[in-house]
């Protein structure tokens, strides 16, 4: 297979970044702190510990080396390390960082490593075709909880020329993104939830104009949301998906939102609201916690959310005590039909490099992970324990259950209809998140569904960074139709430019994916 420039490209850069250093590379400072650890327990002379390998691991357990992204806690001393050390005889030896570069540097130079999470498809692509990870499916094949795990299409996310490179992982299917209302300004305006788009924008005309919460007409900010184009809940109601650059399914074909009639209609829906002052002023520049400030401080009226946001919940009923901060359904169209994308579909995957000796020892510990008698256990614990059951809803017992908090970390791969039940005791561990959680789904689930492109290959490289430049190049395009009426009355001509550039190339290859699935 010919081997691609970009890598080798990301891998100078990498180099350059570090000094282009000829030397091994340094120990992993957690493996030596682990090792630092082990001698003085040997100096302190306590001969009753079983006897350990070379990488601290107990006689019978197998150590697997796993780079994964950076997070604010300790891996080396987490409950779940020592879980799956128990339970599947898997010693994980932690390492943070997996920006794009290391990883570059880490398997262009062969450094030890027998595991790698990652979430960019793109890069999955340049080391298929640089031939630096290994092809999976001869060792999938002896272990049917993982094979069984992925359905077709959810294997053929990590899969080319007929060979699996990688173990994915599949997110959740719940409601993440939506609309969130001040239903106490709705009280006090004797107005009903917003089903319709115009009726959204007749509550927020009525926010601005009258001050529901009393703070002040200069200070009401009807709408605000992070600078983003995607509108889940709002945008399917002129028939497009989650987001104005995504796609649709159409007669059996995938064609681009940007092409759908809708798709004007809605940038000039978004448009009258930030020229009426009914879309927050910061919206180009808002990000997400600037947003969640506002709101916090009681000055908006409606946002764009996710249940993630207890303590600006929190917050916000410190400053205004009978405020009500709660979802809105996803809004009806002309044909009153209702759709919210959840997020279901490939979320990061697992490779082993070529460097790495124990192959078949990863694909294990997936399988293993993924069994019946040790799953619930790695996820959530013991019933009665660390969580209970609520009318059918798995949820934490405290503080017990706060030995999971970043469990997550140490997961391999993930399913998700396994996850999505487990993952309500994660949801609730807090009582404002807990409430907005179920909030979400109970008002979305039922006209929730799978997004067509989550479950798509990775295209070739090529392919890929299309993508990912056209998809920059359409958010700043739209992010300056919506705030200037002159850029909006050239929206045709961007349509135009967008297909140019080659959305009819990206367009033409999800297709042939599509059709041929």
């Amino acid at each position: 297979m010919k081997k691609r420039t970009l890598f080798a490209a990301v891998l100078g850069l990498a180099l350059a970044l570090t000094g282009c250093q000829s030397q091994a590379p340094a120990e992993n400072a957690a493996n030596t702190e682990s090792d630092k650890t082990a001698e003085k327990t040997a100096d302190a002379g306590e001969t009753q510990e079983p006897q350990k390998d070379t990488q601290g691991s107990a006689a019978g357990e197998v150590s697997l080396k796993f780079l994964h992204n950076s997070d604010s806690f300790d891996p080396e001393t987490d409950y779940t390390r020592e879980l799956i050390r128990e339970l599947l005889h898997v010693n994980i030896i932690p390492e943070m960082g997996n920006e794009d570069d290391k990883v570059n540097l880490v398997l262009s130079s062969g450094q030890d490593y027998d595991m790698i999470k990652l979430t960019n498809r793109n890069l999955l692509v340049n080391y298929v075709q640089n031939d630096v990870i290994y092809a999976l499916d001869e060792y999938i094949d002896k272990y049917p909880d993982l094979k069984n795990a992925f359905t077709p299409e959810e294997w053929a996310t990590v899969t080319f020329d007929g060979k699996i490179y990688a173990i994915p992982e599949t997110n959740t299917n719940d409601v993440e993104w939506g609309f969130a209302i001040r239903k106490d300004w709705l009280d006090a305006l004797g107005e009903e939830m917003p089903q319709t788009p115009e009726d959204f924008y007749r509550v927020l005309k009525r926010f601005k104009e009258e001050d529901p919460g009393n703070i002040g007409k200069e200070n009401v900010i009807p709408l605000t949301m992070e600078s983003a184009v995607k509108f889940n809940g709002l945008s399917q109601a002129f028939g497009l998906s989650d987001t104005v650059d995504g796609f649709v399914e159409k007669d059996g074909e995938l064609v681009a939102c940007m092409e759908q009639e809708g798709a004007k209609e809605f940038v000039t829906y978004l448009n009258r609201l930030y020229r009426e002052g009914l879309l927050d002023a910061d919206y180009p520049s808002n990000k997400n916690e600037t947003m969640a400030a506002k709101v916090a401080a009681g000055q908006a009226g409606a946002c764009r959310m996710t249940p993630w946001e207890s303590a600006t919940l929190r917050s916000l009923t410190e400053t205004c005590p009978d405020a009500e901060l709660v979802f809105l359904e996803p809004f009806a169209g002309e044909d009153q039909k209702r759709a919210i994308a959840n997020r279901s579909g490939l979320k990061s995957f697992l490779i082993v490099p070529k460097s790495s000796s124990k192959v078949e020892e990863v694909v294990k510990y997936c399988n293993d992970f993924l069994a019946e008698e040790n799953y619930e256990k790695l996820i959530v614990g013991e019933e009665g324990v660390s969580f209970k059951m609520e009318d059918g809803k798995y949820m934490p017992i405290l503080p017990e259950f706060d030995k999971f908090n970043k469990g997550r970390w140490f997961y391999p791969t993930n399913v998700t209809e396994k996850y999505t039940a487990l993952f309500s005791a994660r949801a609730h561990k807090e009582k404002e998140m807990g409430q907005l959680w179920d909030d979400i789904n109970a008002k979305c689930g039922a006209y929730s569904y799978d997004p067509i492109l989550n479950y798509a290959p990775a295209m070739d490289s090529e392919i890929e960074g299309l993508k990912q430049s056209l998809n920059e190049w359409t958010k700043e395009k739209i992010i300056k139709m919506i705030i200037d009426e002159k850029e909006l009355e050239n929206f045709d001509q961007y349509v135009a430019e967008w297909k140019e550039k080659g959305g009819d190339r990206l367009t033409q290859a999800y297709n042939d994916w599509y059709q041929n699935r």
